[in-house]
């Protein structure tokens, strides 16, 4: 009989003490206590983040697996979706409402920048040139430029005519002789013509560095001043939102190939071999998360959510859950029943 006495005053020690921590929790997350709270949290992890290194924490394989998860796999819900497609066309009426120019997306230095790198690459003019010169598909456009041209911009001074127009055989050998030579002209001019576009273009990608220079300034000139809205007039909302789902449905196919994959998880490899080595404090510093940054986004939202935990009544639940597997274990009552027999 003691012996029962004894255990049901155990559990009803172990369910008050359960209680007293809960409710010590919840105090402490409370909105009143949380700055101190997550303060105190954020500098002791701070302080001992320096002494573990990267790879104490996490592998290469579970990297590996987020990444496949989340990038190779992941759909997004039909909402999601939807949301997407909304939230493209309100950003283009908004933007079409703004008066921001070009120059103020790109400035000036950065154009500076961008140009630079550009003449600095040599090799891709020589690329470009010996693409045009020798791509079937370029000596075809540049044909049909060709052809294109004449039919619509040349006379047509010779027609064929039917036998009834001629009064005389003489008549009609001579138109027909004509009509050849014209089509003998006209095969030469498209020839010569598809030549000198074809040789134009294979020229033009050989410019001098000066040159090309002067060109690509020219149209920067040109361009700067203008509004942004000038250049997305061209487009509709639909026109946005379908590119949206169009880039969306080429990531998801194109995520599938084996190339793009070995590439992603590649740079996940490179990225882990580089900082692998470094501690989590050195790793956040690289990101350029400080210790100031983490307690402020933190305090930035832990109020409204700990607004909602509450009014939804999620948060004792919660805080019970993760405690009462402790107080309700056989160890604990264990020792809370030797130290009640003590």
């Amino acid at each position: 009989m003691t012996e029962q006495k004894n255990s049901s005053k155990t559990t009803i020690l172990a369910q008050a003490l359960l209680l007293e921590q809960v409710e010590f929790f919840k105090k402490q997350l409370s909105i009143e206590n949380s700055p101190i709270y997550f303060q105190q949290f954020i500098q002791l992890f701070m302080q001992h983040a320096d002494e573990i290194k990267l790879h104490e924490v996490v592998d290469l394989e579970q990297l590996q697996a987020v990444v496949k998860r989340y990038a190779f796999e992941m759909q997004l819900g039909a909402g999601l979706l939807e949301f997407i497609g909304e939230i493209a066309q309100r950003i283009y009426l908004s933007a079409m409402k703004s008066p921001i120019q070009l120059q103020d997306l790109v400035s000036d230095h950065q154009f500076e920048m961008w140009l630079s790198k550009f003449l600095e690459m040599e090799h891709i003019p020589h690329y470009l040139n010996e693409f045009l010169r020798t791509s079937p598909s370029v000596q075809q456009l540049c044909q049909y430029i060709a052809t294109s041209t004449l039919e619509q911009k040349l006379p047509k001074f010779l027609t064929a005519s039917t036998v009834n127009d001629y009064h005389f055989e003489w008549q009609h050998k001579l138109k027909k002789f004509s009509f050849l030579q014209q089509q003998r002209i006209e095969h030469k001019l498209e020839t010569w013509i598809a030549s000198f576009i074809h040789e134009q273009l294979t020229e033009l990608s050989l410019l001098s560095a000066e040159d090309l220079e002067s060109l690509i300034r020219h149209v920067w000139e040109d361009l700067r001043h203008k509004k942004m809205y000038e250049f997305m007039k061209q487009l509709t909302p639909l026109d946005v939102e379908e590119f949206f789902v169009l880039i969306y449905e080429y990531w998801k196919e194109l995520r599938q190939s084996q190339f793009m994959q070995d590439l992603i998880l590649y740079g996940v490899e490179v990225f882990y071999d580089f900082y692998k080595d470094q501690s989590l404090f050195e790793v956040l510093s690289e990101i350029g998360l400080t210790e100031s940054d983490l307690q402020t986004e933190a305090l930035r939202f832990y109020p409204k959510v700990m607004d909602a935990f509450n009014e939804h009544g999620i948060l004792e639940p919660l805080l019970q859950a993760l405690l009462a597997p402790f107080y309700q274990s056989s160890k604990t009552l264990d020792m809370i029943e030797k130290h009640f027999n003590e």
